[in-house]
Formats: structure tokens, sequence, C-alpha cells
């Protein structure tokens, strides 16, 4: 009876778990990352007043809808806040901190409230442009019914 030399193989699976092991964490660290940069997005987006929502988030954050969608804490603050800005009817503002100035405050609110002065100011046009334009309508109905429409 022969004996088969053993031989020696070195066994992968420590180097094969550890590449696993790293790998894992490597998702791990970019998934923290991620949900980070969504939550600054998501500050940044406040402190300017701008509508929240998850596009805008995602666009601000560097990150995709789905993955706001998919993480249910992100999800639920997003949904809350633009909830607040839609019950408001004006973008939600955080309050100034300590630290922030009182000219940058002032000057914030000044900006606000030239907002809102624009935004009523382009309503009260359109408006005034479509009444312009019905004007205009009947105007061209009672020339044709006379026979006088311009050619």
């Amino acid at each position: 009876m022969t004996t088969r030399p053993t031989t020696s193989v070195p066994d992968a699976a420590p180097a094969e778990n550890r590449r696993i092991a790293a790998l894992r964490q490597a998702a791990q660290d970019e998934h923290e990352q991620a949900v980070q940069r969504a939550e600054a997005g998501i500050r940044r987006l406040v402190k300017a007043g701008e509508e929240i929502n998850f596009r805008a988030v995602a666009r601000a954050a560097g990150v995709s809808p789905d993955f706001l969608y998919a993480h249910t804490d992100l999800r639920k603050r997003i949904e809350t806040l633009r909830g607040q800005q839609r019950a408001d009817h004006r973008p939600l503002r955080q309050d100034p901190s300590a630290d922030d100035g009182t000219v940058i405050h002032s000057l914030t609110e000044a900006l606000r409230r030239e907002r809102a002065a624009h935004r009523e100011r382009v309503q009260e046009l359109e408006q005034r442009l479509a009444a312009a334009h019905g004007e205009i309508l009947r105007l061209q109905r009672r020339l044709r019914e006379r026979g006088d429409a311009p050619r």
C-alpha cells in the first residue's frame, strides 16, 4: 500500500473572509457617508428656505431618491418637513442659532420679505395679463360680429 504524500494547500478561506469583511465594511462606510450627506443636504435646504422634497434633497446630497425612500429615518424626516411646508404654504426656515449674526438674520429676513413681495407682484401681473387677454378676445369677437375684423 502506497501512501500519497499530502500536499499542503494553503487554506484560502481566511484570506477570502478578510476580503469579504473589508468589502462589507467599505459598503457600510459608504452608506453612513451617504446618510450624513443626506442629513447635511436637508439642513442646507431648510436653512436656505428651499422646498423640501425627495428630489431636492437627493440633488443637494448627491444621493439617489431611491436611497432616501429606502432609508426609513430620512424618509420620515423629509415627509415631515414637506408636510410642514405645505401646511405653512411657505418655505420652512430654522430659527437662527446663537452663532448667527444679527446682520445675517436681518438680511435673510429682508430677502424673505422681498421674495414674498415679488411672488405676490408676479401673481398680480399674471392676473392682469389674463384679464387683458380676455378683454382682447372680447373686443375681437365684437369686431367680427360687426364685420370690422382686421384681416
